[in-house]
């Protein structure tokens, strides 16, 4: 930690300690590791130890502080695209971008180190996201399918349209939102590629592990399956539900991994405790259905470990092989600039 005027966010400005008169100090904690430099004259505290959270949370919050920094820098930027996505907490797949995505002061899309501006001619609307100013959630969404790659902005229209089985988690939006905002801009560069995200995306995905399996499954050729199929389980007296199920053949699966069994817990006890029930809840929902099987992250990833257990449990391919529609995780979720042309950016 540092002593440091920090900002609301946890960041530290110059301006501030310089009118603090605290330049040495901010010099030595940079030099000593206590702090980084995120943006000229924008720093953030280094945190305490290893990095708590998989790379991919890392990177987020890499990103996130990013969009934080640029806020204190740039002139009332509205922020849009990856970086209204980041404030909004919503997920990618994929590693977040290195620019900051705002909305232009003209009628032209323009690029500069960093930053990347979107047409103000598309006059969106604003809201508010953690005291910063950005679009709304569905011009934002529109622009990640333009700026990201097809599953880092399907997983992001996924997350933000997911309605909760239980009430719990309220909408970002709903497809109906999102579909006016697309044809209220249509025209626009890009509109094919929103075109494609919306025929594929659900309010049904409850993890971006569901989002990605999808589209696996189609690369696959295998039968669309059908989402969140509810199961009564008699022996333990209440409902499952299987994030794919096949009715044809009766079978169905669910793409988690170790998750479920461990969820939350955080003790030997407790991680026992939540092994022993998820075995159980697992043993109950093979009594009713022909044929049940699980996979992870690496599974669906690496292709073909999938590709033989929903062969071994008769799903029948229905849809031609697709080339690849999922890139690595290690791949950057946005196109490089050198790909895309500034105008309507």
């Amino acid at each position: 930690m540092t002593d440091l005027p920090l900002t609301a966010h946890g960041l530290i400005r110059f301006d501030d300690v310089r009118a603090m008169g605290c330049e040495s100090e901010l010099a030595a904690a940079l030099a000593a590791g206590r702090i980084s430099r995120v943006r000229r004259g924008v720093y953030a505290p280094s945190p305490a130890g290893s990095p708590a959270g998989s790379e991919g949370e890392r990177d987020a919050i890499r990103y996130l502080t990013e969009v934080r920094a640029a806020a204190e820098t740039l002139r009332r930027p509205i922020f849009t695209s990856f970086s209204a996505l980041a404030l909004a907490g919503l997920p990618i797949f994929g590693r977040w971008p290195t620019e900051i995505y705002v909305m232009s002061g003209d009628r032209q899309g323009h690029r500069r180190t960093g930053v990347v501006s979107v047409a103000g001619s598309y006059d969106p609307a604003h809201a508010m996201q953690a005291s910063h100013v950005v679009t709304s959630i569905e011009f934002t969404l529109i622009q990640i399918c333009r700026h990201a790659s097809l599953a880092a902005a399907l997983t992001a229209m996924d997350a933000a349209l997911r309605v909760s089985r239980f009430g719990s988690v309220r909408s970002h939006t709903t497809m109906a939102a999102v579909r006016a905002e697309h044809e209220r801009l249509l025209p626009y560069r890009g509109s094919r590629r929103t075109e494609a995200v919306l025929a594929r995306t659900t309010d049904q995905a409850d993890t971006p592990l569901e989002t990605i399996g999808r589209l696996v499954i189609e690369e696959l050729g295998f039968e669309e399956p059908e989402l969140q199929h509810e199961l009564w389980l008699p022996e333990l007296g209440k409902r499952a539900f299987l994030d794919f199920y096949w009715k044809g053949v009766d079978a169905g699966g669910e793409a988690d991994g170790h998750g479920k069994y461990l969820g939350r817990a955080n003790t030997t006890g407790a991680v026992a405790s939540a092994v022993i029930a998820e075995k159980e809840r697992e043993n109950a929902v093979r009594r009713q259905v022909r044929a049940f099987d699980r996979w992870d992250w690496s599974e669906t990833l690496r292709r073909t470990p999938l590709d033989r257990r929903l062969t071994a449990m008769g799903v029948p391919r229905t849809r031609r092989r697709r080339a690849p529609l999922v890139g690595s995780p290690d791949e950057a979720a946005a196109f490089g600039p050198k790909r895309r042309r500034a105008a309507g950016t």
